[in-house]
């Protein structure tokens, strides 16, 4: 009796998943997963830090950046709309910034005095805890996700309207975040359902949590490029449609403590070859040749053959 009970939950919960992916109502469709691992859980230490870009088909680019009154970033940035909206960045101090859309909310508009939060923490801080030190940007932005990292430290930070924030802040172990809400406190902003946030999320969560050994950007790089649920809820995206989001970029960072980070891009920009960067930025790079660097986007290519050889 009791084994008849539990196929028949499961049973349910298969049905109940399959109904909600086939019959609810299309989500907005930019949507990113973020991963990180940090200290005893990275190969030598330090951390590493990666983000998916997934949306509709839409221009990637990289840009360095130095603001008059803050700290030089390069960032991966939208290329093809206006002021080019930083998605992705690492400032000269080792910051790491990368977002995610709130994907859930009912009201996107809510955006009390928003600013463009990844430039903006970018720009005035020069580690996790310096962003954490100024709430007064976190609460002045809109509804966001945001994933950091420096050599020490990673954190996830969730606006959720009204300026109410929630931070998850490590030295030690590994984060993953999607496209709605996790702290229990804003449950409440999962106002739609988000079943591509929740596979995704499932996802990494599962391959963050069955690695016996430290993590390594090469095996961080296999986790971004994991298809394991199709083409529309998978880590990497291909979408089913020409006009469904897709993965159009991997950002990912590993920084030793006290060491010079080590950069892996790659952009896969509608109707062109892929453009993949494997650049380690020393800090001399910050004053001279950053911009000469990033436009040789080939050095990756052997990196991501290797991966793939391998799944």
């Amino acid at each position: 009796m009791t084994k008849t009970r539990s196929k028949l939950q499961s049973l349910s919960l298969v049905l109940a998943a399959w109904f909600l992916l086939t019959l609810t109502p299309a989500i907005p469709s930019s949507a990113c997963t973020l991963f990180a691992a940090v200290g005893s859980s990275v190969e030598d230490g330090g951390t590493i830090i990666v983000k998916n870009r997934d949306r509709p088909p839409r221009r990637s680019a990289l840009e360095v950046r130095t603001p008059p009154d803050g700290y030089r970033y390069l960032a991966l940035v939208t290329a093809d709309r206006p002021h080019k909206p930083a998605v992705a960045g690492i400032n000269e101090k080792g910051l790491v910034v990368v977002g995610a859309t709130a994907s859930t909310l009912v009201d996107q508009k809510d955006k009390h005095g928003a600013k463009g939060l990844t430039q903006t923490l970018l720009e005035q801080c020069a580690s996790v805890d310096a962003v954490l030190a100024r709430p007064d940007l976190l609460q002045a932005a809109a509804p966001v996700f945001q994933m950091l990292a420096d050599g020490r430290k990673i954190a996830v930070v969730e606006v959720a309207p009204q300026g109410r924030v929630a931070v998850k802040v490590t030295a030690q172990g590994v984060l993953g975040h999607t496209n709605h809400y996790l702290d229990p406190q804003f449950q409440e902003y999962n106002q739609k359902p988000n079943i591509s946030s929740r596979i995704r999320y499932c996802r990494i969560d599962r391959l963050l949590s069955l690695q016996p050994h430290p993590f390594t950007l090469e095996e961080f790089l296999t986790f971004s490029q994991d298809r394991q649920d199709g083409p529309d809820n998978s880590i990497w995206r291909s979408g089913s449609t020409p006009t469904k989001a897709r993965t159009l970029a991997t950002w990912i960072v590993a920084q030793p403590v006290g060491g010079a980070p080590r950069l892996y891009v790659s952009i896969a920009n509608p109707g062109e070859p892929r453009k993949i960067l494997n650049l380690k930025i020393n800090p001399s790079l910050w004053k001279n040749g950053l911009n000469d660097k990033i436009r040789t986007t080939d050095g990756g290519r052997e990196l991501l053959r290797k991966v793939a050889s391998n799944q």
